[in-house]
């Protein structure tokens, strides 16, 4: 997942924000960074891959 791609704004730093602050809730610090590092290494779609992974599952 290349961020630099998209154009910074004041909503896209929020969003991410927001991201990183709910994987470091949910998955603690070392599992969500873990998790970033996983999803950069993608060689291709990473929102193909995710949802590849993940299938049709919807959020509780």
């Amino acid at each position: 997942m290349n961020l630099t791609a998209a154009r910074t704004t004041t909503d896209t730093v929020t969003i991410i924000r927001e991201g990183w602050n709910l994987l470091v809730e949910q998955l603690g610090i070392e599992k969500a960074t873990q998790f970033i590092v996983l999803v950069e290494r993608g060689k291709g779609d990473s929102v193909q891959e995710i949802a590849d992974y993940w299938g049709n599952s919807s959020p509780v």
